[in-house]
């Protein structure tokens, strides 16, 4: 799959950060937004906390996973708390399968099953 990607960063304030991302994020396109973040992150030493909005991901493989795990380590790095808000059902099965959502969200895999029903 290759289509398109867009990443849109907005400052909610000075310690708050929000990365909406758009489209499929897979091999392609996946680099566009660790380099959105880490380039923000840089430029913006204050932000505490990034909210990714998964809302708009139409498709993840398995490069776009790599890159989400990449993305938390550079957040870290900084000192900073990844959040990823409005996760599409196909993306928390994703995470559930490769045992990645607790290293993501600090939340267990079946905790938000839990939480929406």
């Amino acid at each position: 799959m290759t289509g398109g990607l867009t990443c849109t960063w907005t400052a909610a304030d000075v310690g708050t950060a929000r990365v909406a991302i758009v489209g499929e994020l897979e091999y392609a396109t996946a680099k566009l937004l660790l380099q959105l973040v880490t380039d923000r992150l840089a430029d913006h030493p204050g932000v505490r906390e990034v909210r990714l909005d998964c809302g708009g991901i139409a498709f993840c493989d398995s490069s776009g996973l790599s890159t989400l795990l990449l993305v938390h380590r550079a957040v870290t790095g900084a000192g900073s708390r990844l959040h990823l808000d409005n996760r599409p059902p196909a993306l928390d099965r994703l995470l559930a399968l490769t045992g990645t959502t607790a290293y993501l969200t600090g939340e267990a895999a079946d905790s938000r099953a839990r939480r929406d029903s």
